[in-house]
């Protein structure tokens, strides 16, 4: 029975994500957010009395998530329990995306719409180094233009789906490609759709990076968190220059890890040759054209230091002569960015 009188549940999203405790998966920043169950609980409460059409609405489906990791497998279908917001909160595989959005105070936006948003599951923020994701939290202009990357104007439903651009509403370009049955965003593939009161919101395995500037730039924005040793290798080899030309370039870019890993005497001869060995090591790298992962076709491409690498797939993940891909699909101006854990070396 509906009491009369203000609803005592009533509120907005924002008020009632702060009941919940921090993330553990991104402790830099307490933001509130993870006790799901009790946000739901509160949303389906606040539907038991309210007419207004962005308060939640019950339903008795399940949320299933797979535990697998892949790329590729975006079996997730999230409940439908009213706007958007309310549906990333009370689906489990959305707590980051919905501490995120609170972070850039973009909650409240996000109750508007109609909106379509490509949102990233938890698993799909795991994969993203934790510096990295630091390295985004730490600057609020990045942190919002990363989120809006993730949501375009309009209701898009699943049978609407087609091939083309799509503006966000960070001012961003989304590429949709399909390939078979199979839709892509910017080379990732799009999971389950759901119909929320104010648009549609779709399962992300992956997280969508957007464009920040060229190659180079991309790499300096990330400096201090992936790429310090990348971009001294690169300005020292005089390469900096070429990443930032018209292109474009697809570049399997190793991490500060990758490069400590490396044996050191191989690492100090490449720097010790700037134009020789380093700039041979750093071109092999990178490929003429750009490719997101959907794109990126098997067996041997030629470089552009003249050699070749060879790229192979296998239950959902790339390979790059046998080293797998992190982080893919980093978005550049001039190209693409695909973030590797070890340095490729010629022969």
């Amino acid at each position: 029975m509906v009491p009369d009188g203000p609803c005592p549940l009533r509120g907005s999203l924002t008020t009632v994500v702060h009941v919940s405790v921090n993330r553990t998966s991104s402790p830099r920043h307490p933001s509130a957010f993870r006790a799901v169950a009790v946000v739901a609980a509160l949303a389906l409460g606040a539907a038991a009395c309210s007419s207004d059409e962005n308060d939640a609405i019950t339903t008795t489906s399940a949320a299933t998530a797979d535990t697998t990791g892949e790329s590729t497998t975006t079996s997730i279908t999230p409940l439908p329990m009213g706007d958007i917001v309310a549906t990333a909160l009370t689906n489990q595989v959305f707590t980051e995306l919905a501490g995120l959005a609170l972070d850039a105070g973009l909650v409240e936006a996000l109750r508007g719409g109609p909106f379509t948003v490509f949102a990233p599951t938890d698993m799909a923020f795991g994969k993203l180094p934790l510096d990295l994701l630091h390295a985004v939290q730490d600057q609020p202009e990045l942190l919002a233009t990363v989120l809006t990357h993730h949501v375009v104007e309009g209701a898009i439903a699943p049978d609407q789906m087609v091939e083309g651009e799509l503006t966000t509403l960070a001012g961003t370009t989304l590429t949709v490609t399909k390939v078979g049955d199979q839709f892509y965003v910017d080379g990732n593939p799009v999971g389950a759709g759901v119909q929320a009161t104010n648009g549609y919101v779709y399962v992300m395995a992956d997280v969508l990076v957007p464009a920040v500037g060229t190659i180079t730039d991309v790499a300096v924005a990330f400096k201090d968190c992936c790429f310090g040793t990348l971009v001294t290798a690169v300005t020292e080899a005089g390469l900096a220059e070429t990443l930032a030309g018209e292109g474009p370039y697809t570049v399997f870019a190793p991490a500060d890890a990758a490069f400590a890993a490396m044996d050191q005497a191989t690492l100090n001869a490449a720097l010790a040759d700037p134009s020789g060995l380093l700039t041979t090591v750093l071109l092999h790298h990178v490929i003429p054209g750009k490719f997101n992962i959907d794109q990126l076709p098997e067996g041997e491409i030629e470089t552009a230091a003249g050699d070749t690498i060879e790229i192979t797939k296998l239950d959902g993940k790339t390979f790059v002569d046998g080293v797998e891909i992190l982080v893919q699909n980093v978005q550049a101006s001039n190209g693409t960015i695909h973030v590797i854990g070890e340095v490729l070396l010629p022969d």
